[in-house]
């Protein structure tokens, strides 16, 4: 029976802080004035993130959130305490490729 609870209290302690796993970490590495896109270096590579609300983050700007997969999410800027919302245009890519979306994207 002892060996039950502590299994269950094991998983669902998993299961409580899975969504913090989930979460990327990464620092604004380009972003230019006038251009609503900006380039973020994670450990897996770079991610490009078009602002769509909140804080306006800045380069060196450290962030956390799920910007490793696509679509519209809520991530944290760290550095200026801050929530911001963003649509990630793509995400695990070369820096040059990284470099690339993004002057497609504001030439």
């Amino acid at each position: 029976m002892k060996i039950f609870r502590f299994t269950l209290v094991v998983v669902l302690i998993l299961i409580l802080f899975s969504s913090f796993a989930l979460a990327a970490k990464g620092m604004v590495v380009f972003k230019k004035s006038r251009c609503d896109y900006f380039i973020v270096q994670t450990i897996m590579g770079y991610a490009i993130l078009e602002w769509y609300g909140g804080n306006d983050p800045d380069e060196g700007d450290v962030i956390v959130g799920n910007f490793e997969s696509y679509g519209m999410i809520n991530i944290y800027n760290l550095t200026a305490d801050s929530e911001l919302t963003v649509w990630v245009e793509d995400y695990w890519l070369s820096k040059s490729r990284a470099i690339e979306e993004y002057y497609d994207k504001c030439h």
